[in-house]
């Protein structure tokens, strides 16, 4: 009997974290709701924002998304659509944006990508240099907003002590069985776990998809220049503003992360490349992180010792996690699920705990195009035998180096482009001007 009781102690305390994580955040959640949505008259005043747009390819209904921000319900704004290169397709997707809403006030700014080692830092150095805005939200390419998106980060940013205010996530979109995976994680583990660490730490989780901070602010604690060689450059900036003396802060008016055709390969790349980072940045908590899931620890103690008590484990486990899966993307999107989530709630616990497990054979990484080895604290140094062995392959590596540089000459960078004046094509090393 005592035997029994210690092997299912781990299935017992999966089930306790799974609750309490759960708990906290449909507590949250059904808090911020029962209160009055937060006016416009609630802030003190209105200050000049600019939105941080880093682009890079065509992401599910990425003209959607950017049209959302045209709507925005606040007096002052910009937005800096920040691209690699004119031949990236977001560039002609930021045109487009453009040519549908003439009197938005937005721009086009050619960043330099060899300004930093991590991609999308390298758009954010050129975009902070550009912003005229006092304060500055970061906003990825696959976020969808609503009108009021604005007033809540401005609203909570007047206190001066805080320096970062994050959103929390919600997926949305799906038309395949990879993107239901997808969302069905950031709804019922990711959102959940923010929240819950947001409750119980002095340190909340920082999301990269949306986050807002005072210019200001940023340039005290070194702007993000200081990210350059970081994969988690979001974990790696809250920690900066908490070093510096801010707190961090994060809103429960969630943000739409638009994931419609992915398919389930490339839905367990990203996970997996989130879950290096995470073991990355703190191997031990990592490391225990399948105590968050009482399924996956229940079918493995089922494996080790398949008896009728860890059978029963299983199945209460199974019934609890689809239930607390299920309730808690049913309350975070406040409308009705189709029955098939239940169930894919079990899917998505096995593809988690292989993304979870995968973390730990590579420390190869593959984002934008790029390979990467990932070091501690999320630390990236480019993985360039890649380009020696296919050099034969390529024509452009080929070449001599004078002559690549002579043929891809980038354009000039962090030339501002105006959408309106933006010409159909452009050539490299061409000069856009208003």
């Amino acid at each position: 009997m005592l035997t029994t009781i210690l092997a299912l102690a781990p299935v017992a305390i999966a089930l306790l974290a799974y609750l309490i994580m759960q708990g906290l955040f449909l507590w949250a959640l059904v808090r911020h709701r029962s209160r009055q949505r937060l006016p416009r008259e609630a802030c003190r005043r209105a200050p000049g924002v600019t939105i941080l747009k880093p682009l890079a390819g065509a992401d599910d209904d990425l003209d959607a998304n950017l049209d959302s921000f045209a709507e925005l319900d606040y007096p002052t704004y910009e937005i800096l659509l920040g691209v690699a290169s004119p031949s990236d397709s977001a560039f002609a997707a930021a045109r487009r944006f453009g040519a549908r809403h003439p009197d938005v006030r937005a721009r086009i700014v050619v960043t330099d990508p060899d300004i930093a080692t991590n991609p999308k830092v390298a758009q954010l150095v050129t975009l902070e240099a550009r912003a005229a805005g006092e304060v500055l939200v970061i906003s990825d390419s696959n976020v969808r907003v609503c009108p009021d998106y604005l007033w809540p980060l401005v609203h909570t940013l007047e206190s001066p002590s805080v320096g970062l205010v994050t959103s929390i996530i919600c997926g949305t979109g799906e038309e395949t069985l990879g993107a239901a995976l997808e969302n069905l994680q950031l709804g019922a583990i990711v959102a959940p776990g923010v929240i819950a660490c947001d409750v119980l730490s002095r340190r909340p989780l920082t999301v990269g998809k949306s986050m807002a901070m005072r210019k200001r602010d940023l340039a005290v604690i070194g702007g993000f220049r200081r990210l350059s060689d970081v994969l988690a450059e979001d974990h790696v900036l809250g920690r900066m503003f908490l070093e510096a003396g801010f707190e961090l802060r994060t809103s429960l008016d969630a943000v739409e992360n638009r994931n419609v055709k992915s398919g389930i390969a490339r839905t367990m790349e990203r996970h997996t490349r989130w879950a290096k980072m995470r073991r990355a940045i703190c191997p031990l908590a990592f490391f225990f992180e399948p105590l968050l899931s009482p399924l996956a620890i229940a079918a493995l103690m089922v494996l080790v010792s398949p008896t009728r008590a860890s059978v029963l484990a299983a199945l209460v486990s199974a019934l609890v996690q689809v239930t607390g899966g299920f309730l808690a993307l049913r309350i975070f999107r406040g409308r009705t699920l189709a029955w098939y989530y239940a169930p894919l709630e079990i899917v998505r616990t096995f593809v988690a705990l292989a993304c979870w497990g995968r973390a730990f054979v590579s420390r190869r990484i593959t984002w934008r195009g790029n390979e990467f080895l990932l070091g501690r604290g999320t630390v990236i140094s480019p993985v360039r035998n890649a380009c020696i062995l296919h050099k034969c392959c390529i024509p452009e590596l080929a070449r001599s180096p004078g002559q690549a540089k002579k043929d891809h000459a980038p354009l000039h960078h962090a030339d501002r482009v105006h959408l309106r004046c933006a010409p159909a094509r452009a050539k490299s090393g061409k000069v856009f001007r208003p």
